[in-house]
């Protein structure tokens, strides 16, 4: 894995395209039309709002003006007072008109993001184990988290920014032409410059920007990886290798970040500076019209208003496309997580399917290994025509040197990847054809490392029990987790995890193992279970197990043929083939592979 964290999954077609992912950005977020148009009408009406205020501020200076200059004028207070109320009133129904806006948006991006979010999630249990194996686990929790938040952004602009804006270019280049066609040119000249400047600073920001996200996937991916191993780390003394690359993200993190404010930021000073030369020059135009009579003063004022009013519509356009810029990045990136392939496996899990499937399997079922042969890349062939038949309610025990392909036999079982050739049933079903969902219920797994996450050691007991107290009391009694639990300072409550400093491996191990009792599976699966634990653990752990295998079909990964010898059946598996098969007895007397083995031993 890059320290970039770049993923190494297939991107969907045209997801590299800003255009292309804002698209896809916007139809993933779900915004009902209706709300969306409601947004924007509402904005547009604030917009129309503040650009008719403007207009009759040019008329209030014209009252004022022919009330207050000239032998005999008169004030006309009627008008004035009407004019006023009126802009008083158009002001007030702008404000409201911009709060709700502002509260619809806010709701409907918050809601759509949380919907967002929940997709992800939803997808990401549905990606295949290859996925994982090839993506850093910073990447996927930036994608879950911060990309999907930056995505969002883009939806204000989208709904307010682009229909006020283009709004208010529209409606304000016509009143200039109608006060002024010379100021309305003197004004509608900074917006080809800013534009084209927009679109240059945009394409050199792009790249900043994919940097700039990259890098922080891979430093929370590092940060992770750091706080997940820090005992290691500190055993080995380890804490400077880990700054110093801590440090090499940072600092590139450090530079994305600076080139891609910096790029984007210069924006708004060149176009502050474009404006500002406007602005002056209509000042003096309007003074020297308003002075030879051919303009009134407060057309003048609503002309310098009006320009500064498009300037900064084109100024806010220009931000729209730096901030989409970010935007459509994140979208890129949360893009190829929905869009990637699912599991081959997996299946849409069918309602109570897994219940009827139990049904039909109440004994522990029998499962056939037919000619099976796979390989996680085409060069390298991992296991190569495999024939095993695990009786019903039996124990069978893989051996072998590590590489020889154990725990992929137990990977394709659970259906985390596809026979490349032949199959495997249970109970006559083809594996493939139940689907992951309905192949895994039932199944219990026991790994050598313990997992554990953060709750209460009744919420690890119950993982797949949730609300059967029942059994997590069944559990805890035939684990031998009673003296354990008792010793706890809240018994069942107390809060435990990965990192926990008040159980010992040993006693995460059983935990693990009262969960699968609790599960009360059909199909075990031990992969190097006990290989850890200290002696009375371990004893601990084949008293649990041994009782939960008196209802299983189980699979056993090992490499301690004290192990080995309690199981019905023994395969001895070298470089992805079946080389013995028999009991432990049996096999001795053979005087093969394994009695060389259980000699090293």
């Amino acid at each position: 894995m890059s320290d970039a964290g770049h993923s190494t999954a297939t991107s969907a077609p045209g997801v590299d395209t800003a255009a292309g992912s804002l698209r896809w950005l916007m139809a993933q977020l779900r915004i009902g039309r209706a709300r969306a148009a409601t947004i924007s009408l509402c904005a547009i009406g604030a917009t129309g709002g503040g650009v008719l205020a403007t207009m009759l501020f040019g008329a209030v200076t014209n009252v004022i003006v022919d009330g207050t200059v000239g032998d005999g004028a008169v004030m006309d207070w009627k008008r004035l007072w009407t004019l006023l109320g009126i802009q008083l009133a158009v002001y007030l129904l702008a404000a409201s008109l911009t709060y709700t806006q502002g509260q619809l948006l806010t709701r409907a991006v918050q809601r759509s993001v949380a919907m967002l979010r929940t997709r992800i999630e939803d997808k990401i249990h549905r990606l295949p184990l290859r996925y994982f194996e090839q993506t850093s686990r910073g990447a996927l929790v930036s994608r879950l988290t911060a990309h999907t938040d930056n995505a969002s952004t883009v939806i204000a602009p989208v709904l307010v920014t682009v229909p006020t804006n283009a709004l208010t270019l529209v409606v304000v280049t016509a009143v200039l032409f109608v006060l002024s066609p010379v100021l309305a040119l003197v004004a509608l000249v900074a917006g080809p410059v800013s534009a084209a400047l927009a679109s240059y600073i945009s394409r050199r920001s792009r790249p900043h920007q994919e940097t700039r996200w990259t890098t922080t996937a891979a430093l929370a991916g590092h940060i992770e990886e750091t706080l997940s191993a820090r005992r290691m780390l500190q055993g080995y003394n380890a804490e400077a290798v880990a700054a110093r690359r801590f440090d090499a993200l940072n600092e590139r993190l450090f530079r994305s970040e600076r080139s891609a404010q910096w790029t984007a930021g210069s924006l708004a000073p060149v176009l502050a500076a474009i404006n500002a030369v406007v602005f002056l020059i209509l000042a003096v135009l309007g003074g020297l019209m308003v002075v030879d009579g051919t303009l009134s003063l407060g057309a003048a004022q609503v002309a310098i208003i009006f320009a500064e009013q498009l300037t900064n519509a084109v100024r806010q356009l220009a931000g729209f496309v730096t901030k989409i810029q970010s935007g459509t990045v994140s979208a890129s990136k949360v893009r190829e997580v929905l869009e990637a392939p699912d599991d081959d496996a997996v299946q849409s899990r069918p309602e109570g399917g897994g219940f009827e499937y139990m049904g039909r399997h109440r004994n522990p079922p029998e499962i056939v290994f037919r000619d099976v042969s796979f390989a996680y890349s085409a060069d390298a062939p991992v296991l190569k025509g495999v024939n095993l038949r695990l009786r019903p309610g039996t124990t069978t025990a893989i051996v072998g040197s590590t590489g020889a392909g154990k725990t992929t036999l137990t990977n394709l079982l659970q259906a985390f990847y596809r026979p490349t050739i032949g199959s495997i049933t249970i109970d006559g079903e083809d594996v493939a054809d139940l689907g992951a969902h309905r192949a895994r219920t039932g199944m219990a797994v026991v790994t050598q490392e313990p997992w554990l996450f953060t709750g209460t050691v009744r919420e690890n007991i119950a993982y797949g029990v949730a609300g059967d107290e029942t059994a997590v009391a069944r559990a805890v009694h035939d684990g031998h987790l009673d003296q354990i639990v008792a010793a706890l300072p809240d018994g069942l409550d107390t809060v435990i995890g990965q990192e926990s400093e008040n159980l010992s491996a040993g006693e995460k191990q059983l935990v693990t193992v009262a969960r699968a009792i609790a599960a009360s599976p059909r199909i075990l699966i031990l992969d190097e279970a006990t290989s850890s634990a200290d002696p009375r653990t371990e004893l601990l752990v084949q008293r649990a197990l041994n009782r939960l295998r008196t209802g299983t079909t189980t699979l056993v990964v090992t490499h301690r043929m004290a192990t080995a010898a309690l199981a019905d059946q023994i395969v001895v598996l070298e470089a992805g083939e079946i080389v013995e098969v028999g009991s432990h007895d049996e096999l001795l007397a053979a005087g093969g592979v394994y009695t060389r083995r259980c000699g090293v031993v």
